[in-house]
């Protein structure tokens, strides 16, 4: 009977459930949420494709470190307005798309479920773009890659370095040259079904119905920060920090799969062409020549495809090389994985079956944590934190 790895490392990527050749793996969901591959046995022949293709039982190479980070904003104010960041990736779809190629990446549907999916068009980029703080399901997009590459087709692939490690385990050693992978610096992927109940409590706890949000955003978009809002009839508003359960919840790491504690990717060697992420705190240490109020993109460019794929788009950026001990301070997940909490199983059982105040209660409005604020705040405010 073919073992696949472990449930404490497996990433959920797909990549054996894209290679079956019999289709006799399925990507079923836990009581988490989480999605994880399922063998049936009465159809299994043991060909053994499923354990050659698993980037944690086969490790995929790593590229050399990036010499040197780079700061990056798109010149274009439209470009800025529409992004969470400096508009990196926008920029880059543009490029493959104008040369008749696809992009993949994550997207919403209507029912807030993460997954990925192809785009042929500009006018389609739009679903791609924004942060989805959920774990994305790849369904068989390794195949339709595969597929297009066959075709002559340029592909950009975008995920968590897990899936770019997925797509690479499957694709094996066929042509890659039309291949461009963009990986994020990720601080970790919780499940789809924990935001979704949040959704729902949150929905409960402002005596809203759920088809009276027309749109959830997890980040802001008029600036550069991670606050949330939803839009309600006419009015797109702020969450509170009350509100904002979810975000908590995931920024102090106790929604993140099992696998994302034992991430083999967070390192400064990367797995894709290109690594991008929020270059928080540019111009902390030394000052950026403009204007970084509606965001900031870092990149590595990792590999040689990688470098001549920016040189495409250097005309319409404003770009710095920058100090790695910049980019390493604002980006922990550059150096370090996230460290599994104590109450992160408290978290879950919390979330799914405690209403919303109970559960922010809980776990950010104690005692304890109203000092501790108290006294961040002052440190803070003398700039000694």
């Amino acid at each position: 009977m073919i073992e696949l790895c472990s449930r404490e490392n497996c990433t959920g990527c797909g990549a054996c459930y894209n290679i079956c050749p019999k289709s006799a793996i399925s990507m079923l969901s836990d009581e988490e949420g989480f999605l994880f591959p399922q063998i049936n046995s009465k159809i299994c022949v043991e060909c053994g494709r499923c354990l050659r293709v698993c980037p944690e039982l086969n490790r995929i190479s790593k590229h050399k470190e990036a010499e040197y980070p780079l700061a990056v904003v798109a010149k274009e104010e439209s470009i800025r307005v529409k992004s969470s960041s400096g508009g990196m990736f926008s920029l880059l779809a543009d490029w493959v798309l104008s040369k008749g190629g696809v992009v993949f990446g994550a997207a919403f549907d209507d029912e807030y479920t993460v997954y990925h999916c192809c785009i042929k068009h500009q006018s389609e980029l739009d679903k791609l773009r924004g942060s989805k703080y959920a774990q994305s399901d790849t369904n068989e997009t390794y195949r339709e890659v595969k597929e297009y590459l066959k075709s002559g087709t340029a592909v950009l692939y975008t995920g968590t370095p897990c899936q770019i490690a997925g797509l690479y385990g499957y694709l094996g050693g066929i042509d890659v040259s039309l291949l461009y992978t963009v990986d994020l610096v990720c601080h970790g992927v919780p499940s789809v079904k924990a935001f979704k109940i949040y959704l729902r409590r949150l929905s409960d706890k402002l005596a809203i119905k759920k088809e009276e949000v027309k749109k959830f955003c997890f980040r802001e978009l008029e600036g550069w920060g991670v606050t949330p809002s939803f839009q309600f009839a006419e009015i797109r508003r702020r969450l509170t920090p009350e509100e904002n359960l979810y975000m908590r919840l995931f920024l102090t790491s106790r929604l993140h799969r099992r696998s994302c504690y034992n991430c083999l990717y967070a390192t400064p060697q990367r797995i894709s062409d290109i690594t991008i992420a929020d270059f928080w705190g540019i111009g902390q240490e030394k000052a950026f020549g403009h204007d970084v109020s509606q965001g900031c993109s870092l990149v590595l460019l990792n590999t040689e495809k990688g470098k001549d794929m920016f040189e495409m788009i250097r005309p319409f950026v404003y770009v710095e090389q920058r100090e790695w001990r910049e980019a390493l301070r604002t980006n922990t997940q550059l150096h370090t994985r996230s460290i599994c909490p104590k109450d992160r199983d408290d978290a879950f059982h919390y979330l799914f079956n405690k209403d919303y105040t109970t559960t922010y209660n809980h776990f950010f409005n104690t005692p304890y944590i109203r000092v501790r604020h108290f006294v961040g705040n002052i440190l803070r405010s003398l700039y000694l934190r």
